[in-house]
């Protein structure tokens, strides 16, 4: 009976994505329009959630400059998860086209010495749009992620996600796939989502936000083990449903830096491009479900 009722969920699922993924442009963003208020007003999704992080993230702000704010994370929220359905079913050269690559030759040299790339990434903007980097890179693109509990659903992301070169590999399995692909002598880009809440036993408490915050150490802990430069990837959107990526370099001797230092540095990378444009950050997201403990570094 519960396969039953996933294939079920399943079908109406594949049915509603595939409808929005064909849509004309000003059809899509219209809907998205009405789904934001729907989001906002309607069914006031997490919106205590969402006021909550606001407000602690901007004291400095008052409370109509918050409500404007929230206004717009929510219309952002409606456009990504509309841009998901497109991403499933659009054609790849539609999805390519939204999506810019700043300077990717930044990676270049290590590929030529034959070294792997981990990339920090976050829910900012449309993260899933990273994959346009497959076809124009000469790395074996990874893309990480955590899987649904529909393993039919779960089948269409993956196929979303590699339809453009890059692998899908489950967050459980990136060292071992990397270590994999390293033997055979072939150099991965492996992207991790940096801004997730961590498990117990792989913390950092930064500062972030001005909070203290729970953070995934994965992006050192992964550099570290295979020696990989570090680079923090700002997506910016210039236009609604385009986006433009470029590379911060953060280091090259990832072995040779302290403790936690590129797990900071990420961390404040990110924080410079939530200030920048706040609205595109997921603050649905229940980030500070923790509180630090007395003494606890």
């Amino acid at each position: 009976m519960r396969r039953v009722l996933q294939y079920s969920v399943y079908l109406i699922f594949y049915g509603i994505t595939y409808v929005v993924g064909v849509l004309p442009r000003w059809i899509f963003y219209g809907l998205a329009d009405v789904l934001a208020f729907q989001l906002a007003y309607l069914f006031r999704y997490r919106r205590g959630v969402v006021l909550g992080n606001l407000r602690r993230s901007f004291p400095e702000r008052d409370e109509g400059e918050i409500r404007r704010l929230a206004w717009r994370f929510y219309r952002h929220l409606a456009d990504l998860l509309l841009e998901s359905a497109f991403m499933m079913h659009a054609s790849s050269k539609r999805i390519v086209r939204r999506c810019e690559f700043t300077n990717v030759g930044v990676m270049e040299p290590y590929y030529q010495q034959g070294r792997s790339v981990v990339i920090a990434a976050a829910h900012y903007c449309n993260w899933e749009f990273l994959t346009c980097a497959a076809p124009i890179i000469p790395f074996v693109f990874l893309g990480i992620y955590k899987p649904v509990g529909n393993r039919w659903i779960e089948n269409l992301l993956t196929r979303s996600r590699q339809r453009l070169g890059a692998v899908a590999v489950e967050m459980k399995d990136t060292l071992r796939t990397i270590l994999r692909y390293e033997h055979e002598g072939k150099p991965v880009l492996a992207g991790l989502i940096a801004d997730q809440t961590p498990w117990k036993g792989n913390h950092y408490w930064g500062h972030f936000l001005n909070q203290d915050t729970l953070v995934f150490r994965g992006v050192e802990h992964v550099a570290k083990k295979i020696d990989a430069p570090v680079f923090f990837c700002h997506m910016r959107q210039p236009k609604r449903g385009y986006f433009s990526v470029t590379l911060e370099f953060i280091t090259d001797t990832p072995r040779e830096t302290p403790e936690d230092w590129i797990t900071a540095q990420h961390l404040a990378a990110l924080e410079r491009c939530i200030r920048e444009r706040p609205e595109y950050w997921l603050w649905s997201h229940r980030r500070w479900k923790h509180q630090k403990p007395a003494g606890d570094e």
